[in-house]
C-alpha cells in the first residue's frame, strides 16, 4: 500500500513548537567557573554563525521548577526585544545550557518541520518585516508570546525545506569567510602603515 503523503502550506507557530520565554534572573547573571549550566545571553549570538559555543557565563546549583528552560539541539531561540527578532537553532555540543529572558524559546513538535527551516523563515525579510509591525512598544519594541503563537508559517515539504536550509548555511558561511578576510586585510595594512611610519620616523 502506498504511503500517504500529507501536504501542508501553512500552520500557525503554536501547532509547531512549543513556545516559552527564557529564565528571569532576578540579578545580574554572575559567571561561576565552576558552574555546569552555561546561559545563552546576547553577547553569545552571532548574525552569521547563530549560537556561538564559547564565551558562555556559567552558573552553578541551578534547579528550576521546570525542566522546559534546558536546551536542546534543534531547538529555537528568538529575540523578543529590539528590531532584530533574530532566531537561532542550538547547535549540537553545548551540553546543559538555558536561555536568559530575552529569548523565546521555540521547542519543535511537529514532524513536518525542520528545525533549521523555522529559525530562517522567522529571520527572512518578509517575516521580520512583518513581526516589526506587531510588536509592541516605542523605544523598545517586543514581541508577546501571544502574538508570536498567532504566526503563520509557510511550510514546504521537508525535503525542500532541507535544500533550502542548505542553501542559507552556504550563505553564512561566504558570509562568515569574508567577514574574516576582510579583518586580515585590514590587520595587514594597518601593519604596513605603521612599518611604513616607523621607517619616515628613524630615517629622520
Amino acid at each position: 500500500m502506498q504511503k500517504k503523503i500529507i501536504v501542508l502550506k501553512h500552520m500557525k507557530l503554536n501547532e509547531i513548537a512549543n513556545i516559552s520565554t527564557g529564565y528571569s534572573f532576578r540579578t545580574k547573571v554572575r559567571h561561576d567557573p565552576e558552574g555546569d549550566t552555561k546561559v545563552i545571553q546576547m553577547g553569545n549570538i552571532d548574525e552569521y554563525e547563530g549560537v556561538v559555543a564559547e564565551g558562555f557565563s556559567r552558573i552553578a546549583d541551578f534547579t528550576p521548577r521546570s525542566d522546559r528552560y534546558f536546551l536542546s539541539p534543534g531547538d529555537v531561540i528568538m529575540l523578543n526585544k529590539g528590531y532584530n527578532l533574530h532566531a537561532h537553532v542550538i547547535p549540537e555540543g553545548l551540553g546543559k545550557v538555558i536561555a536568559a529572558n530575552s529569548f523565546t524559546v521555540l521547542k519543535v513538535v511537529s514532524e513536518h518541520v525542520v528545525p533549521e527551516y523555522l529559525a530562517w523563515f522567522l529571520n527572512a525579510n518578509r517575516t521580520q518585516h512583518f513581526l516589526e509591525s506587531i510588536s509592541a512598544g516605542t523605544n523598545t519594541p517586543s514581541l508577546p508570546k501571544r502574538i508570536l503563537e498567532t504566526v503563520n508559517v509557510d511550510l514546504p515539504p521537508k525535503k525542500k525545506q532541507q535544500v533550502l536550509c542548505e542553501i542559507d548555511r552556504l550563505k553564512r558561511k561566504e558570509a562568515m569567510l569574508q567577514r574574516k578576510i576582510a579583518k586580515k586585510k585590514e590587520q595587514f595594512i594597518d601593519a604596513l602603515l605603521q612599518q611604513q611610519n616607523d621607517e619616515w620616523i628613524s630615517n629622520n
